[in-house]
């Protein structure tokens, strides 16, 4: 374990309430950041408090504990927190979402109080199945503080269905969907903010919006300029590298999952690629069954 990430964690687990930001180095040919740490319940906690407290989505942190009961846990019940994660595909510049594993990444190449490019990752909220936040590249165009929503045609007919009147505008405070900050994106009219109801950052529970906890919308508005470039992805399998292992990481999402020998060959195609390296597949057949989000080292030197 590097002496960086454990820093990180001990920050985060010192915390008295929610993490606002978790910040990982990005070492030069890494594709993983993070740790597969463990924490338990305190008092009355529930599996989304402690989540929320490490900055985990709902999905998350049901995905990686699928025995433990969401709303009446057993007190003092020890859950794996999921902070390791194989990076998303692609350039890895400004903020990049990946809708299948509910994630968000903010990438930056330098950091107050670090040295070398790093990542700040955040869950979030993504559009509802009929309402899906579309895959695109876009950038940031605005940041405001305490915007009012201007839901449109569509979203109140949506509502309308549900037998909820909305109007035209909502205007700012503990009602409004938006929460206290959002940054206004190029593309679609899309928003990414704040929420009202934090139990929804990790599940598709918007109308297309991305939605992050408040104390995450909060931090970002003031890191991320506007200009910013936004790629909005959907990878559920991943790939990646990391001090010469290779990891694999399969988002529990309920269709699109290759099958086997489809991720079989993609895994093979890795490890050719890193002479001396040996693909366990056992571990690799179990982590697609179990597509519970998590991180698994499935090849090794040999």
């Amino acid at each position: 374990m590097r002496a960086v990430p454990v820093l990180v964690l001990v920050l985060a687990l010192a915390s008295a309430g929610p993490v606002h930001a978790v910040v990982w180095p990005l070492p030069p040919g890494d594709d993983v950041v993070g740790e597969l740490i463990e924490d338990r319940l305190r008092g009355d906690q529930r599996p989304l408090d402690l989540a929320r407290m490490h900055n985990i989505g709902h999905n998350e942190i049901r995905a990686a504990n699928p025995n433990v009961d969401p709303w009446s846990p057993a007190p003092g019940t020890t859950l794996t927190v999921p902070q390791l994660h194989v990076l998303p595909e692609g350039p890895r510049e400004g903020i990049v979402v990946n809708l299948s594993e509910r994630r968000m990444y903010f990438f930056a190449d330098d950091w107050p109080d670090r040295d070398g490019p790093v990542v700040d990752t955040h869950p979030v909220g993504v559009g509802l199945f009929d309402r899906a936040t579309p895959v695109l590249t876009t950038r940031v165009t605005a940041r405001l503080e305490d915007p009012a929503w201007y839901p449109n045609a569509a979203t109140r007919a949506y509502y309308a269905r549900e037998g909820r009147d909305l109007p035209a505008r909502v205007p700012p405070g503990a009602d409004n969907p938006l929460g206290r900050h959002a940054l206004v994106l190029a593309d679609d009219a899309l928003l990414i903010h704040g929420t009202h109801r934090p139990d929804g950052v990790g599940l598709a529970v918007s109308q297309g919006c991305i939605r992050l906890f408040p104390e995450s919308i909060a931090w970002l508005i003031e890191q991320v300029p506007v200009g910013t470039p936004v790629r909005i992805v959907d990878q559920p399998v991943r790939t990646g590298w990391r001090d010469g292992v290779l990891y694999l990481e399969i988002d529990p999402v309920e269709e699109g999952l290759p099958d086997w020998p489809t991720v079989r060959a993609r895994l093979e195609r890795a490890i050719d690629e890193r002479p001396g390296a040996r693909l366990d597949l056992g571990r690799a057949e179990a982590a697609l069954q179990a597509a519970d989000g998590v991180p698994v080292a499935v090849g090794r030197p040999d």
